[in-house]
Order: structure tokens, then C-alpha cells, then sequence
């Protein structure tokens, strides 16, 4: 099925009958004007250019049972607006053949040619000289991996949410991580740091489904989530190569353990060395400021200068006057 239409062309107003993505449904009962129970189907959809929330009010329990998430469905309505945002009111919807579906409407990708990020970050991999380190990466980078990690998103929303996300942020930060060698690295172990900042995500090649259009969350990844499953491989990678120091490997693991920073962030452990807290640092500036970057994106200029209050972040940002 062609795709003429995109979520980002969408206008108040348009009637429309557009193919979607379904990434959410949730299931709302209420009390009508007549006393009597009714229904009605909150939905997120979307395409490779963004999400909106779509809501259904006929036939809400049928269709809740029926649509099924992670897949396109050919949608009719009209595109009105509710708390500020557009919301697609929904009046049809026809199952679409995943035969007639280009994935590639769906499923957003990064601007920059991964191929060249991917040899960039082997430009890391191959600086590193300690030799336990570095058997360790060649063992984990095999070339299954290598394929899953250039696909793999960094995030489902909060940030680089998108094909290649996971390598733009991997990159970004080894290079903060390089700046802080340069600049106050006297007690950083180099070689140590940007190890721990090329696999500090690895586990999201895990917790995601990467076949999925929404990157919807694996079994794995639901009950243990990336950073127990990260440190879990570093573990069980470094088990098989004669001789790897424990410390080095229990630093390591810290690392990956800690790298959220806080527990309230997910971190199993506060950063309790220099290097796991330089990894931690550099990871939520490549983090903290590509949630700014894509509230910036996402603004419309006409609401003024505030964004719109985000939920990651719990505030509203002011938006800088650009060119």
C-alpha cells in the first residue's frame, strides 16, 4: 500500500483515511449522560514522522479486542484537537496486509549514514589497548551483533527513539567521555571509560524487539531490563576468555550497573568510581540533551516561546529563536 500521507502533514480539520501504525490502546470505561456505562478507546499511533493519539468512541470495546498493537491498520476520520495537540477522531478502521506494508514508512531512522557511525565507533574499539578489554569487545561485537546494534534505537521515546538511535548515542557518549579524559582525566583509566561507554547500552539489543515497528519490549527486557541485561553479558562474555581479571571485570559491571546515576533513574548502584561516574555524566548529557532537542523539534512556533509540558522531563522548556 503506497503511503501518501503523513502524521507531520496532518492539518485541524482534514478528513482523512490514512494508514497508521497502532504503537497503544487503552480501554476507558465512564458514566454516560444516561447513567448507563460506556466505552471509549484511547489510541497512539503514528508513521516514521511522528505519534498522535487517536480516540475512538464507537464500537470501543469491539475494536479494543480486535486492533492489534505493533501492527498498520488503515485508519478514517477527522483530525481535531484536545489539550493543545491533535487528536485523530476516529470513525472507520480496515485491517491492512502486512504484504502491502513498507516498513520503512513506519519506522523512523537517525540523519546520519550508519555505516559511517558503525566505523567510527570500530575507530574506538580498535584504540583500546588494554588487551583483556579489548578481546572482550571482539567477543561481544560479533557480526550478529554488529547487525542488531545498527538498527537498534536508543530509546522507545524518551530519546534517540529511532533506527540508529543506539550507535548516535553510543558515539556521543565516548565523545564526552573523550572530552573528559582531555580535560580532567588525570584519575580516569582511558581505556577502561570508553569501554565502559561502547557497551554501557548493550543490553538494549535485548530489551527491545527490533523487528518490531514501536520497539516494543521483549520478555527480557520487561523482567530484567538492559542494565541488568548488560552487565549479565559483560559477565558472561569475560567467563570465557582464559584469564580475564575479576577486578577489571567487577569494575566494569559497576559500570554498567551504576551508569543511571541514581535509583531512581534505574541504576542498580550509585557510581561508586571515577569512571563509572564519567560514564554516568556523559550518558545523561547525550540523554538530557536530546530530550531538549526533540521538544525544540516537535514545538510549534505559533504556541509561543514555552513548549508544552513534557512528561520525561516534568517541566515545560523555553524554546530558542533560531534561523
Amino acid at each position: 500500500m503506497e503511503k501518501k500521507i503523513y502524521v507531520d502533514n496532518l492539518q485541524l480539520g482534514q478528513e482523512v483515511v490514512i494508514p497508521l501504525a497502532l504503537y497503544e490502546k487503552h480501554l476507558h470505561q465512564f458514566t454516560a449522560k444516561n447513567g448507563q456505562p460506556a466505552f471509549v478507546l484511547m489510541l497512539t499511533v503514528g508513521d516514521k514522522t511522528g505519534k498522535m493519539a487517536a480516540v475512538v468512541w464507537d464500537n470501543a470495546q469491539e475494536l479494543h479486542s480486535t486492533l492489534a498493537v505493533d501492527q498498520v491498520h488503515l485508519f478514517q476520520g477527522r483530525i481535531g484537537e484536545y489539550k493543545g495537540k491533535p487528536q485523530l477522531v476516529v470513525n472507520g478502521v480496515q485491517p491492512v496486509d502486512a504484504s502491502q506494508v513498507d516498513l520503512s514508512d513506519y519506522i523512523a531512522s537517525g540523519d546520519f549514514d550508519r555505516q559511517v557511525l558503525w566505523r567510527r565507533l570500530v575507530s574506538v574499539v580498535q584504540s583500546i589497548q588494554q588487551p583483556d578489554l579489548r578481546a572482550l569487545l571482539s567477543a561481544i561485537f560479533d557480526e550478529p551483533t554488529r547487525r542488531r546494534f545498527l538498527i537498534a534505537p536508543g530509546g522507545r521515546e524518551v530519546h534517540h527513539a529511532y533506527v540508529g538511535g543506539l550507535l548516535e548515542h553510543t558515539l556521543e557518549v565516548v565523545t564526552y567521555a573523550q572530552t573528559m579524559l582531555a580535560e580532567q582525566g588525570t584519575n580516569l583509566n582511558r581505556d577502561l571509560l570508553l569501554t565502559g561507554c561502547v557497551l554501557h547500552d548493550i543490553g538494549k539489543l535485548e530489551e527491545y524487539d527490533l523487528q518490531s515497528l514501536s520497539f516494543q519490549l521483549t520478555d527480557k527486557g520487561r523482567l530484567l531490563g538492559h542494565i541488568q541485561l548488560g552487565a549479565e553479558l559483560i559477565a558472561k562474555t569475560a567467563a570465557t576468555l582464559p584469564g580475564f581479571p575479576e577486578a577489571l571485570r567487577l569494575e566494569l559491571e559497576h559500570m554498567i550497573l551504576s551508569h543511571h546515576g541514581l535509583p531512581e533513574w534505574g541504576a542498580v548502584q550509585q557510581p561508586k568510581t571515577i569512571d563509572a561516574m564519567a560514564l554516568h555524566l556523559a550518558d545523561l548529557t547525550s540523554g538530557r540533551l536530546a530530550q531538549f532537542d526533540r521538544i525544540i523539534a516537535e514545538h510549534d512556533a505559533s504556541s509561543g516561546r514555552w513548549s508544552a509540558w513534557d512528561k520525561f522531563l516534568a517541566r515545560s522548556i523555553l524554546v530558542p529563536e533560531l534561523e
